[in-house]
């Protein structure tokens, strides 16, 4: 049904044919779109009045005002161009966005680049012809009514080429043309189509900055050759400085089909290094040890230095770590319902095989059998003719591989691995036996001055201040050029202890100290997601009396990272691989670094002493190289298991990162494996569990080889050994251990549980499906049992299924969104009662609405929170905020809608009400102790982060107990999706229990002596 059909279904015939009920209008102008009713009707929708689609376009954009990306205006909002061609299909669908732009676009050049007459015409190029244009702000009109969508790619290339048509005449040297045709490049490679003739093969570069290379002559000497990091050897350079005018502001220089484009401050740098071209034999030595006493380093890049443990810059290798989970889950139901003869020719693949199988199916027929089991599946026989004829194809098969040689290339060929470039790492073989007793040897540090800090400390927080400190004095003393000195810890208590404060303590001492002892109070890294950047910069304030630091500086787009990027620099994580040589590594001086970092930046430098620097897990995985130079005094990784991935380019710049001291913290140092808390540990110590193959055949294998039943032993026993190897590197306590006065929390599952472990089986939260919900579910499995018994490759349509069986399960119709708009809140409950799930959630809050308290309802897919708004709005009378992953989490302008401003309008509200979060925004930084119910409605594949986002309600302040809902919907013959997944939770959950939880006393301990 179209929406416009099913809205006059309901809404009235009048109604719709009011174009200003219809939905919100839209307007592009030249920065980008207005979406605005009429003051009265935008006046009355905000009063609860107004259409369906109406109501559900303004949730949109109301989100879309969270993330930072609308503006609100008057009667409507305004989101820029770029955001707008940025959007999903989804919001586009939602908004009545225009289609996008079918076409292509086509270029006629004139005129050489070196010359003022050089222009570039574009026009569209369609089915039907060639037409002329028109760009208002996101939009491409070809007439006053034919209008389309832009992408992305398509704005950059239209702006970049409006921008030169703009300019007059004089301006227009060979360095504008050239960056124009650089940046339609840039357009093309990001998808617009456009055809840019011969300059297709022309690679423009515009270098970061001016670096120095050093070729020893035959008498000693050293000649000298600047260097642009552009790929360019120092012979190819020599021949071209001619190029260059030398004298002059800025240069173009042509190297083969490479193009580079010299501003001012580069020609500077150049110009410096040509003059100071030849160093004496008798003064290498001296250049050596001093190169800033010849050359500027204000103009000049001469500082280029990593930690120990970086042993260069080059193409990364892929770390393959096997296996590392035992069980596994029938998410279709296979071993339930046979598969259909399709399947054996993937079963049989030698002629062995096909006897074993002859064998089983002639026993299974003289049985009487309907299926037979073979090679682990269950195999529908009832045709014999059908399975007389896959045999057949399986002979023919089997009679064409013998005839061909062997080694005979496939014909499907294969993918070569993507390359990417990041620090190369000394990987730390051994285990280092001296480092638990270098830690266990260091002696008690002296008491801070609690008079400097605005809040006194727990005791549990004192104790932890005073662990951090004893590593930190023998960090200090340690030999910095030794990859196995003693440099970080890991610092894993749960959460709501307070890691934040204890953290900062400790760097207060840390540059306290440090100017005491007349040593450099060198610059602090935190980093931390998106989400906590603005809790860091509350918590400075709200720790010290006088702040330490110099200032703090959150290296964040929208906040201080342009102050530091280099003009035009792209991001570090897009460096060019054909940059490396044979052996995959990188010249020093190819590094193009995007940040204003070291001396010879000046003022302008990022790493200034005792400045703090706040900056997220992806911007130290885009600038890794700038970071990595910088000798920072103490790293902290907030919410560490971000960087538990070693393939992760973020880790393995966290592992390069210079540091007096690494402190790494996470309340879930083991989220999904074992091999999670090898790379933290290895982050934070190398050596203490040595290399990888080492760690593995250790403390995972044996886990993998064990039977079953002996499984969670294992684990336990394992767990425990692995905590006593790491010893005082890592401190680990739980809230219920340190803050007494908790309330009580209850986990109730709709699951029925095996060993229910902390979750309590509450049988009102569980349903079985029915109706359509039941159809739509069996559906998706009888295709997917049909498609896997003949596709090859299955991996794709394996996950596209899943997301379909865990959207279903929470409701059948979702993908239809449309058709899920309520008209009333009678209405609203009738398509809620369509999914199970959602009914016994319905029951629930009815429930708590009766007693007046408040509820977090955790999901994740847009589509059901927007819906889910609406129905509460309507059955509730409430006005539901939103926070999603994309609710803006660092606050550019005091009116921003941020979350924590949210959060405090959802408490302040006296008795029930509701909030809709997503458990990846809130599942770090936040405090919701106003709400003591959680549903968590769609669970997250991490039971770490539904942890986290849980414990936003369980922390220091909760006056009343509290309640983790989680309701199931289950399928009347087989475990559903939801079972599994409660399954797949609960399984590595206990591998965290056996690792992380306090050697007093674990938590499998503990409910059996409660006898659950």
């Amino acid at each position: 049904m179209l929406l416009l059909d099913f809205l006059k279904s309901f809404i009235g015939e009048r109604d719709v044919a009011l174009s200003t009920l219809d939905g919100f209008l839209a307007t592009p102008d030249s920065n980008g779109v207005n979406f605005y009713l009429p003051v009265q009707s935008f006046k009355a929708l905000h009063e609860g009045k107004g259409n369906a689609l109406q109501k559900i376009q303004l949730i949109a954009l109301n989100m879309l005002a969270e993330q930072g990306i609308a503006e609100p205006t008057a009667n409507g909002f305004h989101i820029g161009a770029e955001d707008v061609a940025g959007m999903d299909l989804e919001q586009a669908e939602i908004l009545r966005l225009p289609r996008r732009f079918p076409g292509r676009f086509l270029t006629s050049i004139s005129g050489r680049t070196g010359n003022s007459s050089f222009r570039v015409g574009i026009t569209a190029e369609m089915s039907e012809g060639v037409a002329a244009f028109n760009r208002k702000g996101p939009y491409l009109y070809l007439t006053s009514t034919e209008c389309y969508w832009l992408t992305p790619a398509e704005l950059m290339g239209m702006m970049a080429w409006e921008r030169h048509e703009s300019m007059a005449p004089e301006l227009r040297g060979e360095a504008a043309n050239l960056r124009l045709m650089a940046e339609l490049q840039t357009a093309a490679r990001s998808g617009m189509r456009i055809d840019l003739s011969h300059f297709e093969r022309l690679d423009v570069v515009v270098p970061d900055k001016v670096g120095v290379t050093a070729t020893r002559l035959p008498d000693g000497s050293l000649m000298l050759c600047p260097s642009l990091g552009d790929g360019s050897t120092p012979d190819q350079l020599e021949k071209r400085w001619a190029q260059l005018e030398l004298n002059g502001d800025g240069g173009v220089m042509r190297i083969d089909n490479r193009v580079v484009l010299l501003d001012q401050a580069r020609m500077a740098g150049i110009r410096e290094v040509l003059g100071n071209k030849r160093i004496p034999a008798e003064r290498v030595a001296e250049f050596i040890a001093s190169p800033s006493a010849f050359l500027d380093a204000a103009l000049v890049n001469l500082d280029v230095g990593f930690s120990v443990r970086v042993a260069g810059i080059g193409k990364l290798q892929h770390m393959d770590f096997g296996s590392l989970d035992a069980n596994k889950n029938d998410w279709f139901a296979l071993d339930k319902r046979p598969a259909p003869p399709e399947i054996i020719s993937k079963l049989i693949q030698s002629p062995e095989e096909l006897q074993r199988f002859e064998e089983v199916l002639q026993a299974a027929r003289e049985q009487g059998a309907s299926s037979l089991s073979f090679a682990g599946e269950v195999i529908d026989i009832a045709d014999a003719l059908h399975v007389e004829q896959q045999l057949n194809q399986v002979r023919k098969h089997l009679e064409h591989s013998a005839a061909v040689e062997p080694g005979t290339p496939d014909e499907t060929g294969f993918e070569e691995p993507k390359e990417k470039v990041g620090v190369i790492l000394k990987d730390a073989d051994e285990i280092n036996a001296a480092l638990l007793q270098k830690a266990n040897r260091a002696a008690s540090p002296q008491a801070p001055e609690w008079a400097a800090y605005a809040r006194q400390p727990f005791p549990h927080q004192r104790e932890g201040i005073e662990w951090m400190l004893k590593l930190l004095r023998v960090a200090l003393q340690d030999d910095h050029g030794d990859l196995y000195r003693l440099q970080g810890s890991l610092l894993a208590d749960d959460m709501g202890l307070g890691k934040t404060y204890m953290s900062l303590v400790a760097v207060g001492e840390y540059l306290a100290g440090q100017r005491t002892a007349d040593k450099p109070q060198k610059p602090i890294l935190v980093v931390a997601p998106l989400s906590l950047l603005e809790n860091w910069e509350d918590e400075v304030g709200k720790t010290f009396n006088s702040i330490p630091f110099r200032d703090v500086v959150v290296l964040q787009s929208g906040r201080d990272l342009g102050r530091f990027r280099v003009q035009g620099a792209e991001r570090e994580s897009v460096q060019l691989t054909s940059l490396a040589d044979e052996n995959g590594m990188m010249d020093e001086q190819s590094i193009r670094y995007a940040l204003t970092v070291g001396p010879e930046a000046g003022v302008h430098r990022l790493d200034m002493d005792r400045r703090l620097v706040l900056t997220t897990y992806q911007t130290l995985r885009d600038y890794q190289f700038s970071l990595c130079r910088i000798d920072w005094g103490i790293v902290i990784f907030d919410e560490a298991q971000n960087i538990k991935n070693p393939n992760a380019l973020q880790t393995r710049a966290a592992k390069g990162l210079k540091a007096d001291f690494k402190l790494l913290a996470t309340g879930t140092p083991v989220e999904n494996s074992l091999g999670d808390f090898w790379c933290l540990m290895d982050t934070a110590q190398p050596g203490l569990l040595g290399s990888w193959e080492t760690y593995r055949d250790t403390w995972i294998k044996p886990i993998l080889v064990a039977e079953e039943h002996e499984r969670d032993e294992v684990r336990s026993r394992l767990g425990e050994q692995l905590r006593k190897a790491v010893g005082t590197f890592m401190l680990r306590r739980v809230k219920e251990d340190q803050l007494k006065g908790l309330p009580s929390k209850t986990i109730r599952s709709g699951v029925e549980q095996v060993n229910r472990g902390l979750q309590h089986f509450a049988p009102e939260l569980g349903t079985a499906m029915r109706g359509l919900q039941l159809q739509t579910y069996d559906e998706v499995l009888n295709n997917y049992r049909a498609r896997r018994a003949s596709a090859e490759d299955m991996r794709g349509t394996a996950l596209a299924a899943l997301t379909q069986l865990r959207s279903i399960s929470l409701h059948p119709r979702l993908d239809d969104e449309a058709s899920l708009y309520s008209r009333d809140a009678q209405h609203a409950r009738q398509l809620m009662m369509e999914s199970g799930k959602l009914a016994v959630m319905l029951s629930q809050l009815d429930e708590i609405r009766g007693k007046g308290e408040k509820v977090i309802l955790f999901m994740m897919t847009k589509r059901l929170q927007r819906v889910l708004k609406l129905w509460l709005d309507q059955i509730y009378g409430l006005d539901v905020a939103i926070i999603n992953g994309d609710t803006k989490a660092v606050a550019t302008k005091a009116e921003d809608m941020t979350r924590k401003k949210l959060i405090a309008a959802f408490e302040a509200q006296p008795g029930f009400n509701l909030l809709i979060m997503s458990p990846v925004a809130a599942g770090v930084g936040l405090t919701v102790v106003g709400a003591n119910h959680v549903v968590h409605l769609e669970r997250h594949w991490n039971p770490a982060k539904e942890a986290q986002a849980s414990d936003r309600v369980y922390r220091i302040g909760q006056q009343k107990d509290v309640f983790i809902h989680l309701p199931a919907v289950t399928h009347p013959q087989f475990d559903s999706f939801d079972v599994h997944l409660d399954r797949l939770l609960r399984g590595k959950l206990m591998l965290k229990d056996a690792v992380v939880t306090p050697e007093a006393v674990s938590e499998s301990e503990m409910i059996h002596s409660m006898g659950l």
